[in-house]
């Protein structure tokens, strides 16, 4: 969830302050995405609310010697990603953000056109909800120069995308349909982790992230926390 402060800045992730935002890479879970991101702290929380840094090159890097059949696979044969969004906003979920604001239309007409262009599998369900899956995506990027980074939504899909209408254990796949298990997540989850550094804000701080090299996410906190965004093509 998210709020337009001006038509290129919008409030970070407004998910409940109890619930944790795990590492990600910015719209990884779909075909078009932003190389960086800034953020700026207006308001710092009373306390948590850091933001979670990891390099995913270095975790991709462990990761090739602890489960190198897993990322061969991925590597492979890419990931599907499966998320039920609702007909209107649920501020109470982090992933509430509605089928309407995500894909930037008025219907379902709308809807279908444009999850098509996508190349995504969708089904209505009865409470005007929509369950969409992605084409197959990679999960290992190329970096610039030198390098590959563990480029994907995995982590936080396994571990956070829960809510009354999403089950974790079914948001992610390998890109044959054959489900990513708790076994094949551990050494990735456990090794981001490792090697996560916490941002603690203070009001006025900046940071600028590649997006293609960095996750990032987002500590529970108390007390108020506004934090801004942009996204860089």
């Amino acid at each position: 969830m998210r709020t337009n402060v001006t038509p290129r800045v919008f409030t970070a992730n407004e998910a409940p302050p109890e619930t944790e935002i795990f590492l990600h890479h910015e719209m990884a879970q779909t075909p078009l995405y932003p190389a960086k991101l800034f953020f700026y702290c207006e308001i710092a929380a009373q306390s948590g609310g850091a933001t979670p840094l990891c390099r995913s090159d270095w975790v991709l890097d462990q990761l090739r010697a602890a489960n190198p059949e897993f990322v061969a696979r991925v590597e492979a044969e890419g990931v599907r990603y499966t998320n039920v969004m609702p007909g209107r906003d649920d501020a109470d979920s982090g992933q509430g953000r509605s089928w309407r604001s995500t894909l930037s239309v008025a219907d379902q007409a709308g809807a279908e056109a444009r999850l098509s262009e996508l190349g995504y599998s969708w089904e209505w369900l009865e409470d005007e909800s929509l369950r969409v899956t992605t084409a197959a995506l990679p999960a290992v990027r190329e970096l610039a120069g030198d390098g590959t980074s563990f480029f994907n939504q995995l982590i936080a899909a396994f571990r956070g995308w829960a809510d009354s209408r999403n089950d974790p254990n079914r948001a992610i796949t390998f890109g044959g349909g054959e489900p990513i298990t708790p076994e094949d997540m551990a050494d990735a989850i456990r090794i981001a982790d490792e090697l996560t550094h916490d941002l603690v804000w203070q009001a006025g701080d900046v940071a600028l992230l590649d997006n293609y090299q960095v996750m990032h996410g987002r500590r529970p906190f108390a007390g108020k926390r506004r934090v801004l965004a942009s996204l860089i093509a």
